[in-house]
């Protein structure tokens, strides 16, 4: 694979980590917003907004790990 090849994979996957954030704060700031009473669906929600979060923190960092290689 070509040194170009695996930069443009890494600027990819920043970039889609970078959508997740993006996600994971809309998502967070509907909550906030919303009219739920605090419940296991709520608190699934915030699992899983915890979740997107980890994902692209981990993403984040394998792309500028390769980056740096």
């Amino acid at each position: 694979m070509k040194k170009t090849d695996i930069y443009d994979i890494a600027d990819r996957i920043i970039n889609h980590s970078n959508e997740l954030g993006n996600i994971n704060e809309l998502i967070t700031t509907n909550l906030g917003y919303s009219d739920m009473t605090k419940s296991h669906e709520l608190d699934r929600l915030y699992f899983l907004t915890d979740y997107i979060k980890q994902v692209a923190d981990d993403l984040r960092v394998l792309g500028n790990e390769i980056i740096k290689e």
